[in-house]
């Protein structure tokens, strides 16, 4: 991996004692996926500044993932359009209630973003930087390339403290109540459903089904996934009766999180929802068809996770009448799935 750790011109170094700062404003990733992988680096910079007050600036959607983070912040939110330029950044910081901020974090691309230290009035301002950043930031690193999102962030840590961060930094969210009283002691393993593949949901899941038996199953999905709750039924008449199977529709975050927290084992494609799975202390198998784990893998979360990759299922190319050449189909070999999640969650 090509790696830049060139600093920018004119980054102050000096470094705060904890005891001086009082107030915390970070800007978060818009990206869900991003601002879990984020959590890390937050509990860091909790645990340098325990006594400071916390503000969020945070996307509206899904803001409940913050939810399990155990200290206290506050939230201010903003929707997708509403800070996009310097004007937009001036209209917010004149209606936000965060006074006499001591450090700023950006912990995005955007110059807009890095603008709203100077909006806040920020004593210090830290941030990934390039062109016009480099003249809002006080301290400023160019972003690393080919690293972990989490190891980005924990580059702006280091260049903030002058030091290096704890790599084996592991973390986990707030403690939990279980979404239903009893699952508490009922056994049961938690399967992402989504993402839906062309509406529909993935046949390959009615093949793992097959492998299990005398299971308690929750399949789950977002209540926004309308194409699987219509179709939810349908899918149960498919699965193996030897199991049996829950559908749990999850309203926001918080209550995924309180479901998840409980399960014997998750398994799931690629996504939020393996990082904050893992989050909760759960162990995670992942399958990972198409984003790449050592970009976006929960490997600084306290559970154990396990990685698998797709495999070619062995089917030949073909061609079609008109001479279009029918690729093999890439998929998960399902029973190598179901073996290695027996032995991951100690199902026997």
């Amino acid at each position: 991996m090509v790696v830049s750790t060139e600093k920018n011109i004119g980054s102050d170094t000096t470094v705060l004692n904890p005891e001086d700062v009082k107030v915390i404003a970070i800007k978060l990733p818009f990206d869900l996926q991003e601002r879990i992988l984020a959590f890390p680096f937050l509990h860091a910079l909790h645990d340098r500044y325990p006594d400071a007050e916390i503000h969020f600036i945070t996307p509206k959607k899904e803001i409940e993932v913050l939810n399990l983070l155990p200290f206290k912040a506050y939230y201010h939110e903003f929707d997708e359009d509403e800070i996009l330029t310097v004007f937009d950044v001036h209209r917010y910081c004149a209606y936000a209630k965060i006074f006499n901020v001591d450090l700023f974090v950006s912990l995005t691309n955007s110059f807009a973003d890095a603008c709203l230290g100077l909006g806040l009035r920020a004593k210090k301002r830290l941030g990934f930087s390039d062109n016009w950043k480099t003249l809002v930031l006080t301290q400023k690193i160019n972003r690393p390339i080919g690293h972990h999102i989490t190891e980005d962030f924990f580059a702006l840590y280091k260049e903030h403290i002058g030091g290096e961060v704890d790599t084996k930094l592991k973390v986990m969210s707030r403690e939990l109540s279980p979404i239903v009283p009893e699952w508490d002691s009922i056994p049961y393993i938690a399967i992402n459903l989504a993402p839906l593949r062309n509406g529909l949901v993935e046949t390959e899941w009615i093949e793992l089904f097959s492998h299990f038996e005398n299971q308690r199953i929750v399949l789950f999905a977002s209540d926004e996934q309308i194409k699987f709750l219509s179709q939810a039924d349908v899918f149960l008449a498919k699965l193996n009766k030897k199991n049996v199977y829950v559908v749990f529709k999850y309203p926001t975050w918080i209550e995924l999180a309180r479901m998840l927290a409980f399960a014997r084992g998750v398994i799931s494609f690629s996504g939020p929802v393996t990082s904050y799975s893992c989050y909760t202390g759960t162990k995670t198998l992942i399958l990972y068809d198409r984003e790449d784990p050592q970009r976006f893998g929960p490997f600084y979360f306290l559970a154990d996770m396990m990685i698998l990759s797709v495999t070619d299922s062995g089917s030949n190319s073909a061609q079609t009448t008109s001479g279009t050449v029918i690729q093999p189909k890439i998929s998960f070999d399902m029973s190598q799935v179901y073996e290695k999640a027996v032995d991951f969650f100690r199902l026997k």
